[in-house]
């Protein structure tokens, strides 16, 4: 495994230990209600506002990525030993804003180093690597925490030990960074104009402005999914505790197999259509759940999650790297992580939580397939294709390597 897949696995892995059962675990050990849940998840999307445009600024302004990586992973590491200790909400709820202030960063940042690292390749030696086949060891590392939790809790472990977990791979995504190849710079002084400023302007662009409301819409019906999906499956579809995280790796599991069937999709239906079929399964399992809430159910509600993470957090990090030129590439991932994926984050999180606290958890399923639809029909209807910056090789998967 090379150090940027490696990287991949290592850091999707810490967050992995988490986000299954982080509703649970302030549920039942952090006393929280649904209220304080939505806000608690809100919270730590705040930072993503401003956090993720201003450190992928610094790694575009020439400050080396791969330290800005070992301090967001250095830091999220302490964050979470201090909650882990915390007994008080109100601190608790401060640590998930220093949490998020670490963590929100991370992927962008990763994201803009491999397209730079790709870049670099694709000069040096006409070959590209794909984004699939080095995100798909992201998606394994996600995996792996809700294997290694499950036998602690099946024995009756507390949901807590997800933190010490996520510690764990923090202190190893740290670790990794140093073995991470330096890009090369994109020249011998800083850029003469803001790469932030090139980045949101590429963003809204005539051509990409409906791809980024469409995929706000998107992002707040995850933001209200993921916000309870684990308090759903434990209260209102009773799932042992055990179970939880299983059921939702289990479509993890599947974002495999469609992650390596990305590069085929692409061929027949394109990017833009892989984004309308990721929302079909988004809009369809969130009315299966709410209006069948059986583990059964729970289960087959799954399968269609690995085309929804496509959509979601695939293939728009694609179409924002066509938008990129060299001097805001790591910019524009940013840019969009703060103008578009913590907006809706925040947004929704907040949503949710009066929606679970003032009905029920079913509503906010039902209000997640509403904000869906809207997305389905703004992408569908509305939003035309990006084509490549490149006409080679981006769909078939190369044989380059990637350090």
């Amino acid at each position: 495994m090379t150090p940027i897949r490696r990287q991949f696995f290592v850091s999707y892995a810490a967050i992995g230990s988490i986000m299954p059962l982080v509703t649970v675990f302030l549920r039942e050990q952090g006393g929280f209600n649904f209220l304080q849940i939505g806000l608690a998840m809100a919270l730590m999307g705040v930072p993503t506002l401003c956090s993720p445009a201003l450190i992928t600024l610094l790694a575009d302004r020439n400050l080396d990525t791969r330290r800005i990586l070992a301090t967001a992973f250095g830091f999220s590491a302490l964050v979470l030993t201090l909650m882990f200790f915390s007994g008080n909400i109100a601190l608790t709820l401060a640590l998930f804003v220093c949490h998020g202030l670490a963590s929100v960063a991370m992927l962008p940042l990763q994201d803009g180093y491999f397209f730079s690292l790709s870049e670099e390749e694709r000069k040096r030696t006409g070959v590209s690597v794909e984004y699939p086949t080095v995100r798909i060891w992201g998606t394994m590392g996600y995996i792996l925490p809700s294997l290694i939790l499950y036998y602690p809790l099946l024995k009756g472990a507390e949901p807590r030990l997800i933190l010490p977990c996520s510690v764990f791979f923090c202190l190893l995504s740290l670790a990794n960074s140093f073995t991470l190849k330096p890009v090369a710079r994109t020249s011998g002084h800083l850029p003469s104009r803001m790469p932030s400023k090139q980045a949101l302007r590429a963003i809204f662009a005539p051509n990409s402005r409906w791809l980024s409301i469409g995929l706000f819409f998107a992002l707040l019906a995850a933001a209200t999914y993921y916000a309870f999906i684990g308090n759903y499956l434990d209260e209102v579809v009773k799932v042992p505790k055990p179970y939880i995280a299983l059921i939702i790796n289990l479509g993890v599991l599947v974002e495999v197999g469609c992650t390596l069937l990305m590069p085929w999709l692409q061929r027949r239906i394109g990017l833009k259509g892989i984004l309308v079929l990721g929302l079909c399964c988004m809009v369809t399992r969130m009315l299966l759940l709410s209006f069948f809430p059986s583990p059964a159910v729970a289960v087959l509600a799954q399968l269609g999650h690995g085309f929804e993470v496509l959509a979601l957090y695939v293939g728009p990090v694609m179409f924002l790297n066509r938008l990129a030129g060299d001097e805001f590439r790591n910019s524009i991932q940013g840019i969009y992580t703060m103008a578009v994926v913590g907006t809706a984050r925040v947004i929704g999180s907040l949503a949710a939580g009066y929606v679970a606290s003032t009905f029920d958890l079913r509503w906010n399923l039902l209000l997640g397939a509403g904000l869906a639809t809207c997305a389905l029909l703004v992408i569908a209807f509305l939003f035309s294709r990006i084509p490549p910056r490149h006409a080679s090789g981006e769909i078939a998967v190369s044989s380059g390597t990637v350090p």
